[in-house]
């Protein structure tokens, strides 16, 4: 008896049995549905930290640290002060595209007679333009005069202009705010700036769809300072970005040399750091890969059942079949052709279950990948991955039942009522 013949009595055993056969593979189906969907939406996850850290390929962030977990105390000495910003201007400007200092922030409403807009104040350097990617619809951003002076001005979104001045942006520029802010009671900023409002992917996720949406108000760095005083002068953290993309690396460990051994040589408790965007794009993605092999794993134990389901239902096939298998070997039939037709029954049930999981998995995954804005089918790999381990669920499972069969003894299994 060919492959043929076994493919053919194994559907024509299948189709006896309709509900039997669909309530086996279910098992399947879930299974691979789950790994399917998993995997797809855990690419899709790639794909958007991928296209969210891409623009920001050319940044990295100095931050103080602390050595070896030591516990001391953080003083105003061990911050990033303007002597070190400017030292790394005068040494590395030629390389370095921006630079953000970033102060105290706040939230609070800007309000004018029966309209109100909610804000978030972000106290910044000039830098903070370039770094953010702002996009300057009217008047400019801030600049070192601004910080070093401390003046009392702002740049709003273009959300707040539609909000408090009826989309006229040429009466919000020159014009005053009042803030009502959360902390640090009301504050008045004079409009000078106005950068285009665009709602990120991670705030479409976090309903940033809303009416009246919180954008940033950006105000000098040295103004935030004056209305809400730190504890110390410094800076934990600053943010820079190099003029070319691929100077990152050597750059990033240039300026964290350079400062270490300059200012930190005799700090027994921290140190300067710095990581760039690759770095903390290739962290995210090996907490993510191990997160979608470990759910993966998870989901793949519902295979596993399914598996078994599929051994149980073919055990009670070979006990219903047991005259069947009799007659076959009586007419000739060896032992290899009747393993063969209970091996290839259950594969049969195996891909067909797995090939409805997959078309369900890649549906799930393709709604839950929709979420990220970026819809994902599944990949090859995953498809493969799916067909293959479904192909070993039904050899695995369907040689026991298959093997028991295969040993009848055919007098015996004739007898059998």
């Amino acid at each position: 008896m060919d492959i043929f013949e076994s493919i053919k009595l194994s559907i024509e055993g299948l189709k006896t049995n309709k509900m039997r056969s669909f309530l086996t593979m279910l098992g399947i189906i879930i299974g691979i549905a789950s790994v399917i969907g998993i995997m797809t939406i855990g690419d899709a996850m790639s794909n958007f930290v991928n296209s969210e850290f891409s623009s920001m390929s050319n940044q990295f962030v100095m931050l103080v640290s602390e050595k070896n977990d030591s516990g001391g105390t953080t003083k105003e000495s061990d911050l990033i002060n303007d002597t070190m910003i400017e030292n790394i201007k005068t040494k590395f400007g030629n390389r370095i595209s921006g630079i953000e200092i970033s102060g105290p922030t706040f939230s609070g409403e800007i309000k004018d007679e029966k309209k109100d807009a909610p804000v978030r104040i972000n106290s910044s350097s000039e830098g903070a333009m370039s770094m953010n990617n702002l996009k300057m619809q009217a008047g400019r951003f801030l600049t070192e005069d601004d910080v070093l002076e401390e003046k009392g001005v702002a740049v709003i979104s273009s959300e707040v202009v539609k909000e408090i001045f009826g989309g006229d942006y040429g009466k919000a520029i020159g014009s005053e705010i009042d803030v009502d802010t959360d902390s640090n009671g009301l504050q008045v900023f004079s409009v000078v700036g106005i950068y285009k409002y665009e709602t990120s992917t991670m705030e479409s996720m976090m309903g940033g769809s809303a009416d009246k949406p919180t954008t940033n108000v950006y105000i000098p760095v040295s103004t935030g300072n004056r209305i809400s005083p730190p504890e110390m002068e410094g800076y934990q953290s600053v943010m820079m970005s190099a003029k070319d993309s691929g100077d990152v690396a050597a750059l990033s460990e240039e300026i964290e040399n350079y400062l270490n051994e300059n200012y930190y040589a005799e700090n027994e408790n921290y140190n300067i750091m710095i990581m760039t965007a690759e770095s903390q794009l290739s962290s995210i993605n090996q907490v993510m890969g191990t997160m979608n092999i470990a759910i993966g794993a998870i989901a793949a134990i519902s295979l596993l059942v399914g598996g078994i389901g599929v051994m149980n239902i073919l055990l009670v096939s070979v006990t219903e079949r047991t005259r069947e298998i009799g007659v076959r070997k009586a007419l000739g039939a060896t032992n290899s052709n009747i393993r063969s037709q209970f091996i290839v029954e259950s594969i049969i049930l195996c891909i067909i279950g797995g090939a409805i999981g997959v078309i369900l998995g890649g549906g799930l995954g393709y709604v839950g990948s929709s979420l990220f804005k970026a819809p994902t089918t599944p990949s090859v790999t995953a498809i493969m991955v799916a067909v293959g381990f479904s192909t070993f669920i039904g050899v695995f499972f369907g040689y026991y039942p298959a093997n028991k069969a295969a040993k009848l003894n055919p007098i015996d299994a004739l007898r059998y009522e």
